[in-house]
């Protein structure tokens, strides 16, 4: 069911009233919402339950909708998006409201903790509320997901007026339930969160391998610090394998989630980010580096190449000049997009490991020949 701009507009009305959400049904009432314009809401999408008696606007991306302009009472074409409240206030705001209802104990974890700490998700679609309140029997609640974990004083952290597991709790609670892929893509994420702190700067430090490796092991050292007291914990050796093969270079998700899928078939791992210099003396950055096989992997991600025509097309063209200044320095390409299976990086990558010989030796053949 499409929505109605009367809809929209008195759903507008809401955030000014009452602030981002979420809302008691009974402070709903008190604006005039009757029981069928809340169905109304719910059903195209612009309220969700959070659980009972608790709504909220919508979160997620949503399409144009027709909305009346403030000048004009004819219809304007505006997404909904372009006038919500941003998605981390709203997501802040929903903790808030939950909390209000959980013992003092409760602390929010996994995906819920992530988002608040602005970290990598493994699964950005998630949208169940995790906490965690020590002694408690797991459950799903309504929209909320209760995990009964053990949870010291020292893996919780505040954003706002909201109790979270720190970076290193939630990272680990985040890795232990996946495959190696999308436990990489948490782990990584928080190593880099952590690091931050520290180096604000960190791409750029990275790149120049200008981060201590002393700085690097010892962030590393408070995963393991989480993880000790879990043994016999579910997932924890694919946590523990995470955090061994962390990478703060990794300069996103989707180059964590492939960089897993080449490790867990015990393929040689990957130098990340690495500068490098094409045979007109310019410097590049490559994605995925493989020195001794002169091999360049690119992981070419939504939005890589802008998101206009122009500035799609202006990156295209940089990146083709890239491409030659580096192969004429004797470097070969490998790539691979989102999209792809892990099982397609896998087999691309490893035919251009192991079947094509590096450039620079075809070259020293010739002229040996």
């Amino acid at each position: 069911m499409a929505p109605r701009s009367a809809s929209i507009a008195r759903v507008d009305n809401l955030v000014e009233a009452l602030g981002p959400g979420p809302w008691p049904v009974t402070a709903l009432a008190e604006l005039g919402w009757t029981p069928g314009m809340l169905r109304r809401a719910l059903a195209s999408g612009l309220l969700v339950r959070e659980r009972r008696g608790l709504y909220s606007r919508h979160e997620g991306p949503t399409t144009p909708a027709l909305l009346p302009t403030s000048q004009n009472r004819g219809l304007a074409t505006v997404p909904i998006s372009a006038v919500a409240p941003p998605a981390d206030r709203l997501h802040q705001a929903r903790l808030s409201a939950f909390a209000r209802q959980l013992p003092s104990a409760a602390v929010f974890s996994h995906v819920s903790a992530a988002r608040a700490l602005g970290l990598w998700l493994p699964d950005p679609s998630e949208t169940t509320v995790h906490v965690t309140i020590p002694g408690q029997a797991d459950r799903d609640d309504a929209g909320l997901r209760v995990h009964g974990s053990a949870l010291p004083a020292t893996s919780v952290t505040r954003v706002g007026t909201v109790a979270v597991t720190d970076a290193c709790r939630t990272a680990v609670d985040l890795a232990r339930p996946s495959d190696l892929p999308h436990a990489l893509i948490a782990v990584d994420g928080a190593l880099r969160h952590v690091l931050s702190q520290s180096f604000p700067d960190l791409d750029r430090r990275m790149r120049r391998r200008d981060v201590p490796i002393e700085a690097i092991e010892a962030a590393r050292s408070q995963f393991l610090a989480v993880l000790d007291p879990m043994v016999g914990w579910p997932g924890v050796r694919t946590a523990r394998a995470a955090v061994a093969l962390a990478d703060p270079a990794s300069a996103s998700p989707y180059e964590s989630w492939s960089r897993g899928w080449m490790l867990a078939v015990g393929m040689p791992a990957p130098e990340l980010n690495v500068v490098l210099r094409g045979a007109s003396g310019r410097e590049y950055v490559g994605d995925f580096v493989w020195r001794d096989r002169r091999l360049i992997g690119e992981a070419d991600g939504v939005g890589k190449y802008g998101t206009t025509s122009d500035e799609i097309r202006a990156a295209l063209r940089a990146e083709k000049e890239r491409q030659a200044d580096l192969e004429a320095a004797g470097w070969r390409f490998v790539r691979w997009v989102t999209g792809d299976s892990g099982a397609t990086i896998v087999a691309r990558v490893g035919r251009a490991l192991y079947l094509a010989p590096p450039l620079a030796s075809v070259q020293e053949q010739r002229r040996g020949a």
